[in-house]
């Protein structure tokens, strides 16, 4: 028998079963013990959990027993006289400091008296309440406890009581706005037994706080739906209480009990009354545990004693082995240091012989690697260096990030957009040294930098014009290209961004649209001004010369193009600045279709141009905006006029293709060149051509025509060949 083996498996046998056994019970009897710790802890909050429960519930159920004996008094002969509704209400705001508001209403709601602490009530402030959640809860179940609301920074609810006469028949209600300032108090006196970091409060049925031992939660509506407990009993309440362990909004992490708030309809009856409440006690977990960190150590100077006496047994066992062992240790702190060349030596034939011979193995492969390695450092370490050195001269923002997210990279031009160091930003995390604005929506970090999942390559993601709000506050507008590389995950690259810093042209731009905007306002009125005093010299018989005519006629055309100018001014304005309403609602739009050819029939007939309309029958109803789309069904039967020669034919043609509503308008006119169709939808252009067969025109019709299109989620586009005509086509989604 190899003594060697023998006495190495005695070792790890004697420590084993020296150990295991006072693990194991450790183990179990902590595990017990905090069980048993949390069943008691559980039992204390939802004790003072029932505890601030009672408290309200006496408190409501005394106030709804001041307005059942107040209803009592109007039995005999309701409805009575206001003045005696009056003395009544009078007397009982005296003797409840409570009650704020009180009143009296009939069985149709109206009001028949009403008396306030702090306002002067007279018969013309008496409301109509019939239609307030209030009564109706009365008239339906006979009483009422309403949410809690703050007025003032102070806390109220609303409470209600039926009034039946002799028959048991209703006969009216009694209304009151309730003092809650007992809430808080009740709340803040029970947290004080809770100690320290454990607290009690109350929510309502959305899990917003209504008492609180801080007013300011109450005041700012703190919602708590998420934490647990309260998630659990408002979800189940008539389980009454639940219990969790988590970690409050406040960070700390708390054993939670909830509490469901029941109230007796009347005293003795056993029927109860659900109150959308529910009050929470929290107890933090450290203190919930701490008799069981006191065991742990115990338990755990138990094991440790345990193993100082294995150790020494384990000691003296192993002295007969430990020389060989040595040898290895030495060599493996030699080889540590860098002494390659060193090897262990091998003195014995057991598994430590072995373990010996492997090591001087290892060693040899190790030495070669480590060489090896030395070499491809070098060339990665220069690569590293030229990429430093390119990117410091790129003139857009370059950052890259890890599979973390955190920054691995950050070149100058992002130092100078973002106004931070690249030093001091390594390893942080890209969210918080920007916020990604798309209009007035802030885009989250895993749209504009999705990190790497798998072996995609090239860009993910693509936008121009975003805002972002740098560490200190500033604005810049910019825009981002992403991508991945398909190595990403072995390299612990998890994302480039590129930003394009354009805020100097986008300042220019909005510069450009502000002008043209406050210059389309300000020509719009001396315009309609021209317009007003041309239409009166046609009434007052300045025209009744043949030359008189044609000059006012002339000016009122003219007056008409430079306001249509100004129109479409406004409307581009409107459009850059994100300010071009679409009010959409679902509809035929087989009207619009027809009203627009009708619009154009008379200028059509003046040219002998046939106008022909076709509309497949039935067609779907689509969500539109009715008066944006007939803006540009009339700016395209417009153009087709304009631009067909005399005689010629425009074809408005409605029908269904697929999941999409097709609107086409067919012309026989001049058509469009090649060499212009990717300008047709930009603003200001058209076409020479255009111009010298009609020279009137802004070139902004189809621009506004295509964001119209746009916005409503369809597409806009045409086909056309010179002198044989266009045909237009913008299509809506039927669904």
């Amino acid at each position: 028998m190899n003594l060697s083996k023998l006495h190495t498996k005695f070792l790890i046998l004697l420590i084993g079963v020296a150990l295991a056994p006072v693990l194991v019970v450790s183990t179990v009897t902590l595990i017990r013990f905090q069980k048993t710790l949390q069943t008691e802890a559980s039992r204390l909050g939802n004790q003072l959990g029932a505890t601030a429960a009672a408290e309200i519930q006496s408190f409501v159920v005394s106030q709804l027993g001041v307005l059942d004996h107040t209803a009592v008094l109007y039995k005999p002969g309701f409805p009575v006289e206001p003045a005696v509704a009056d003395s009544i209400l009078e007397s009982l705001l005296f003797q409840n400091e409570n009650f704020v508001d009180i009143s009296v209403v009939d069985t149709s709601g109206v009001e028949r008296a009403r008396k306030d602490r702090v306002l002067v009530i007279d018969k013309s402030d008496l409301r109509d309440v019939s239609e307030t959640l209030a009564f109706r809860a009365v008239v339906a179940d006979g009483i009422y406890v309403g949410p809690v609301y703050s007025v003032g920074g102070k806390p109220f609810f609303d409470i209600g009581h039926d009034i039946r006469d002799s028959d048991g028949k209703f006969a009216g209600a009694v209304l009151a706005q309730v003092d809650a300032k007992v809430m808080p108090l009740v709340v803040s006196t029970i947290s004080k037994i809770v100690g320290e970091n454990g607290r009690v409060y109350i929510v309502d049925d959305r899990g917003v706080v209504v008492a609180y031992p801080d007013i300011s939660y109450m005041l700012a509506e703190k919602d708590l739906s998420s934490l647990p407990p309260v998630r659990q009993i408002i979800a189940s309440p008539e389980e009454a209480e639940t219990s969790a362990i988590y970690v409050n909004e406040l960070g700390l992490r708390v054993l939670g009990s909830a509490h469901a708030m029941t109230i007796e309809v009347s005293q003795g009856s056993g029927e109860t009354f659900r109150i959308n409440w529910f009050v929470v006690a929290e107890q933090p977990v450290d203190v919930v545990f701490d008799e069981s960190q006191r065991a742990g150590l115990f338990l755990a100077m138990i094991a440790f004693l345990t193993l100082l006496g294995a150790g020494a047994v384990a000691f003296y066992a192993a002295g007969r082995v430990s020389e060989p062992i040595e040898n290895l240790h030495e060599a493996t702190k030699e080889f540590g240091k860098g002494n390659l060349a060193y090897r262990a030596r091998v003195e014995s034939k057991d598994e430590i012989g072995d373990l010996a011979k492997s090591f001087n193995v290892m060693a040899d492969t190790l030495a070669r690697s480590i060489e090896s390695l030395k070499t491809e450092e070098q060339i990665v370490s220069a690569e590293r260096n030229k990429l430093s050195v390119i990117l410091s001269g790129v003139t857009n923002a370059v950052i890259a990030v890890d599979l973390k997210g955190s920054v691995i990279l950050f070149n100058r031009a992002a130092e100078m957009l973002l106004g931070i160091a690249g030093a001091n930003v390594l390893g942080t995390p890209v969210g918080s040294l920007m916020r990604v604005f798309n209009g007035d929506k802030e885009l989250a970090i895993n749209e504009y930098c999705p990190l790497q999942s798998g072996t995609s390559e090239g860009p993910v993601f693509s936008k121009n014009d975003l805002r972002i709000v740098v560490p200190k506050g500033e604005e810049r507008y910019v825009n981002i290209v992403s991508g991945h590389i398909s190595e990403g995950l072995q390299s612990n690259l998890g994302c480039i961004l590129t930003l394009q810093d354009i805020t100097s042209e986008y300042a220019m731009e909005r510069t450009k649209r502000e002008f043209v905007s406050i210059a389309a306002h300000q020509l719009r009125t001396p315009l309609t001004g021209i317009a007003w005093v041309l239409e009166s010299l046609g009434t007052v018989g300045v025209t009744e010369t043949a030359r008189a005519r044609t000059i006012i006629e002339g000016g009122r055309g003219a007056v008409r193009r430079m306001i249509s100018l100004v129109d479409d001014l406004l409307d581009v304005s409107k459009i850059e600045e994100g300010q071009f309403g679409i009010q959409m609602k679902k509809q035929s739009i087989v009207p619009l279709v027809m009203r627009a050819s009708e619009t154009f029939k008379d200028p059509a007939h003046d040219r002998k141009i046939l106008v022909g309309v076709d509309v497949q029958q039935p067609l779907p109803e689509v969500l539109i905006d009715e008066e944006k789309v007939e803006m540009v069904l009339n700016n395209v039967i417009d153009n087709a006029i304009k631009y067909t020669p005399i005689g010629g034919s425009v074809n408005v043609k409605a029908a269904r293709e697929g999941d999409s509503v097709i609107i086409s308008v067919k012309d026989s006119g001049i058509g469009i060149a090649k060499n212009e169709t990717g300008r047709i939808f930009t603003k200001f252009f058209r076409s020479p051509r255009a111009l010298s067969y009609f020279t009137d025109g802004s070139g902004l019709g189809l621009y506004v025509a295509k964001n119209i299109i746009d916005q409503h989620g369809g597409n806009i586009w045409f086909e056309s060949e010179e002198d044989k005509g266009t045909t237009f086509h913008f299509s809506f989604p039927v669904s």
